[in-house]
This record gives C-alpha cells, structure tokens and sequence, in this order.
C-alpha cells in the first residue's frame, strides 16, 4: 500500500502523502478532510457539507449546483454507496 497513490473512498480525493489521511495513517482510507481527529470518518452530513463548502469556493458554483453535483458524487463513492 505504501508507495501507491489512493483516493479517499468518502470524497475521492487523491491521498499522496501520509498527512492526506486520516489520523496521519498510510493505511486510512479516508482523507484528513473526511475525518476527525482521530481519523474515524465524519458523519454523512459533516463530510457533504465540507465538500459543498469546497465546491462553491473551489468550482464557483452556487450553493444549489453544489449540493447536486456532490449528492451525484457522493453516491458513487464506497463510503456511502446504499
């Protein structure tokens, strides 16, 4: 695993460096936006808003273009898949 490039299974977000994860650890398959500060996963709600947060800033989208492309993307990603 180390040596190898991984994306946060919660956002999708590339994971270079061991700071990219979660509680620091190479091994976390979340990113250290995704979770707390012991690296468990945030809540649903928790990670959709900071990543409706990035993408208005990040994509100049409204709030409501926001919240759709990140509904669509959140459901393609392991972490929340129903």
């Amino acid at each position: 695993m180390l040596g190898e490039k991984m994306n946060c299974e919660s956002c999708g977000m590339p994971m270079e460096k061991p700071e990219d994860h979660g509680g620091g650890r190479p091994s976390n398959k979340y990113c250290k936006y995704c979770t707390d500060e012991n690296g468990m996963l945030k809540s649903r709600e928790e990670v959709r808003e900071g990543w409706v947060q990035f993408a208005i800033n990040a994509e100049a989208l409204s709030r409501e273009e926001a919240e759709k492309k990140v509904d669509e993307e959140m459901a393609q990603m392991p972490a929340w898949k129903e």
